[in-house]
Formats: C-alpha cells, sequence, structure tokens
C-alpha cells in the first residue's frame, strides 16, 4: 500500500518534470520559429520596398528594363504616324541611345520633354507594312525607384493612303529584364491621364484592348478619347465677332459725325446766303 502511494508519487514527479521540460521545449521551439518568420518577412518586406513593377515585369534598383511596342493586324499600310510613350521618371531612367524603330527610316523622335517620348513619321512612298506583328518602336530604361510605374503609350495619329484613321490594329508590348524576356505580347497599356490624352488627342481613336474598332470587341474594348480642341477655329470665331462688332461701331460712329457735319455744313452756308441776300428775311417777315 505504501509502496504503491510512493511509486503514484513519483510517478508524479516524473511526469511533472517531463511536462515542465516539453513545456520548456516547445516555449524555445515557438521562440525560435517567431523569430525566423520576422526575419523571412522583414527581408520579403525589403526585398518588396526595392523592387520596381513595369507591365506585369519584377526589377531592382540597377536593373535594365526593356520596353518593346509591337503593332500588327493593320489593315492597310501605314503613311503616317504620331505616338506618345508615357513613363515615370523617377522610377525609370531612359537611355536616350537606346531608342529605336527597327521597321521605320527617318523617324522624328524627342525624349527631352519630362516622361514623354514623342515621336512622328510619314513616308509616302516607302509605306509600312504591319498587317503581321513587328517591333514598332523599343527603349532601355534603367530602374532607379520602387512600386508600380507601368511605360504607357498614346496614338495621335495613325493613317494610311486615304489619310484617315487607321481602324484595324493591335498593339502590345514586350517587357525584359536585364535581356531576358518577363513579359510578351502583352496587351500594350494605353495612357489615361487627362492631361495626356486631353494634350495629345488628334483624329486617331485609342482603346484599352489596343485594338482597333474593326477588329476589337468585349468589355475591355473601350474608346480613350481626350477633348478635341480647335484653337485656331475658335480664336478665328472669336476675331471674327470682335471684328464684326468694332466694324458696326465705327460705322455708326461715321454716319453720326458725317450727319453732324453735314448739319453743319447747310448751316454755315444758310447763314452765308442769307448774308448776301437780306430780302429774304424780309421776304419771310
Amino acid at each position: 500500500m505504501i509502496y504503491n502511494i510512493f511509486r503514484t508519487v513519483k510517478t508524479t514527479e516524473i511526469n511533472t518534470k517531463e511536462r515542465n521540460n516539453m513545456t520548456k521545449i516547445l516555449k524555445a521551439s515557438f521562440a525560435v520559429l517567431m523569430t525566423a518568420l520576422i526575419m523571412l518577412f522583414s527581408t520579403a518586406s525589403v526585398f518588396a520596398a526595392e523592387k520596381l513593377n513595369v507591365n506585369g515585369a519584377d526589377a531592382k534598383k540597377g536593373d535594365k528594363i526593356t520596353y518593346t511596342l509591337n503593332l500588327s493586324e493593320c489593315s492597310e499600310n501605314i503613311e503616317g504616324l504620331q505616338i506618345y510613350v508615357v513613363y515615370d521618371s523617377k522610377s525609370l531612367k531612359i537611355q536616350d541611345e537606346s531608342l529605336a524603330f527597327p521597321k521605320l527610316g527617318g523617324v522624328v523622335s524627342n525624349t527631352e520633354i519630362e516622361n514623354l517620348i514623342a515621336f512622328n513619321w510619314t513616308d509616302v512612298k516607302n509605306t509600312a507594312d504591319f498587317s503581321k506583328k513587328a517591333e514598332l518602336m523599343k527603349v532601355d530604361f534603367e530602374v532607379v525607384g520602387s512600386g508600380t510605374a507601368d511605360v504607357t503609350y498614346f496614338v495621335s495619329e495613325m493613317y494610311g493612303h486615304d489619310l484617315t484613321y487607321l481602324k484595324s490594329f493591335t498593339f502590345t508590348n514586350d517587357i525584359s529584364v536585364n535581356g531576358k524576356k518577363v513579359v510578351k505580347d502583352a496587351a500594350a497599356i494605353v495612357n489615361n491621364q487627362a492631361d495626356i490624352i486631353n494634350e495629345y488627342q488628334g483624329s486617331f481613336t485609342n482603346y484599352a484592348d489596343g485594338k482597333g474598332e474593326k477588329n476589337g470587341s468585349g468589355k475591355n474594348h473601350v474608346a480613350i478619347i481626350g477633348e478635341t480642341k480647335s484653337p485656331d477655329v475658335q480664336n478665328a470665331t472669336e476675331v471674327t465677332k470682335d471684328s464684326g462688332s468694332d466694324t458696326t461701331t465705327i460705322i455708326i460712329i461715321l454716319v453720326i459725325a458725317a450727319i453732324i457735319i453735314a448739319i453743319i455744313i447747310v448751316a454755315v452756308i444758310g447763314r452765308h446766303y442769307n448774308k448776301k441776300n437780306p430780302d429774304n428775311e424780309n421776304t419771310k417777315e
């Protein structure tokens, strides 16, 4: 009986020690696990803070991003175009010497505008065939920022032999990071910033899916159109109205002045005549 009680007490002490040891082990394991998780999240946060996402491709500071704008499915050859490529200079530093137009010769371009690459081209004799996919333009950037900084485009003019804007086309883009293609043939992003599209809206109609009005469809086939400005016509109208008003006023003034002068002349002549012919006054009396 006493032996059984002693054995029970001893067993209880052993179980208590084992539980304490197990608790210590669990606490130590939990502490190690939490430390590892904190280090993992800290590393992930630092990496996330340093990386830049450009049109779906991730890169870090110092990397080279290559943006390629492709064009295909054009229903006719292109005779002229005017396009703007928009980027964030706080995140991407343009490499001017890399700007290229593989299928076009004699392109006039400007990279000196902040956050903007502007280029236009026209050639009536050597028209450009983009019925099949080909590179329209490509340019390199150095990653200097973090977060998200998509490269977008906006077309002001793109026309064929009849000088009306193309209605069948497809714009896509490729993104390479340090020479490795990460994004291939994705729908190019049309710029929709009000200040950009209002400033550069031309006769061409851009659609969010990068396609034309004749070959695009679906919920993403939405027109992105800025304000159509006709400053010359408006100014001419205003000038015409002002000129008309001024002309009318001048004519009225001249007519009144002529009438007054005529009255004065008649009065002077009348007095002069009466002085020479005093009998007229007597006759009137």
